[in-house]
């Protein structure tokens, strides 16, 4: 039987792309059959996860998805491990079933843990081989594209976070929300009152995100608002932090440690998800998330591009 995270795929796969709200009621009925327990919050995390994990890109301003192409790409020193991630269609798992079958390729089908409260993610695929030209060979076959290692090659062409693109003012009178850094959510406000990120909503019923700063409005998105006003603040504000492995030879790879309130934004947070091809382990005690097998050249790439110095651990 088809778990429901690989089944939400499925749907998300054979859609292709559309309006963010609708695939939400979609997963809601999937949720009230299969997930009784899920919060509210529940399909907005399987989302970001599906973008971290590399099965659809999302244009969260203007809520509109797509599904993401089929790609195989190498994790970074894994001894011989390549992800397989994007759309999974049922014409795909057919011909990946097939290729198993042949003997062609040897496949792990591994789970991703989430608590109740959340949707079931899919299982994620890795393929074992023993030569790069292998695997590039058989990539064509199953037509699917090839990147060498995408979370050495983002890492890399990681942006510096800046604020440019310029806003009008909210509306005066209308709701606005202020988001504090220290809570970790919104509050409403009846003005702003100093600089920092909002949140309102415009005529046509979207949320958007807005920064102030030296009285001058800018566009943003959530993730990217939250570590602009935090670079505004500190560039050494602890919310970064890796931690290298003990193994003999893996002391330059580890777990790039995020707290909670200071979520990655979508290509930081893909890049750090595709150093493992894990959706990144949840740590209720520590409130952070801690994203695997990370170089620390990787996550000092992922720090400096949002203005902030990466602590090392070595606890």
């Amino acid at each position: 039987m088809t778990e429901s995270g690989d089944l939400l795929l499925r749907w998300v796969s054979e859609l292709g792309k559309g309006a963010l709200p609708d695939i939400k009621q979609g997963m809601w009925w999937l949720a009230a059959r299969y997930c009784p327990e899920a919060e509210s919050g529940a399909p907005g995390r399987w989302l970001r996860d599906a973008v971290s994990l590399g099965y659809m890109d999302i244009d969260w301003r203007n809520r509109r998805w797509c599904a993401a192409p089929s790609v195989l790409t190498r994790v970074p020193q894994a001894r011989g491990l390549a992800v397989l991630t994007g759309s999974r269609t049922a014409a795909f798992e057919r011909q990946l079933d097939s290729a198993v079958r042949d003997g062609l390729v040897e496949l792990h089908r591994v789970p991703n843990d989430r608590p109740r409260r959340d949707i079931p993610l899919p299982v994620s695929l890795f393929i074992q081989f023993d030569d790069e030209a292998g695997l590039t060979k058989w990539a064509e076959e199953l037509g699917v594209l090839y990147s060498p290692c995408f979370a050495l090659q983002s890492a890399g062409l990681l942006p510096p976070l800046r604020l440019e693109t310029r806003a009008s003012a909210p509306e005066f009178g209308k709701p606005l929300e202020y988001y504090d850094l220290d809570r970790g959510d919104y509050q409403w406000v009846k003005r702003p009152q100093k600089d920092g990120l909002y949140r309102l909503k415009q005529r046509e019923g979207k949320r958007v995100c807005q920064v102030l700063q030296h009285g001058v409005w800018y566009e943003t998105s959530h993730e990217e608002g939250i570590y602009a006003v935090l670079r505004m603040q500190s560039t050494d504000a602890d919310v970064l932090r890796w931690l290298p492995e003990q193994y003999c030879g893996r002391e330059e790879f580890g777990a790039l440690y995020v707290d909670w309130g200071y979520p990655l934004p979508d290509l930081h947070r893909r890049t750090a998800t595709m150093c493992s091809g894990l959706a990144p382990r949840i740590n209720e005690h520590a409130e952070n998330l801690a994203y695997d097998n990370v170089p620390k050249a990787v996550a000092i790439k992922i720090a400096e591009s949002l203005g902030q110095r990466l602590r090392e651990s070595n606890e």
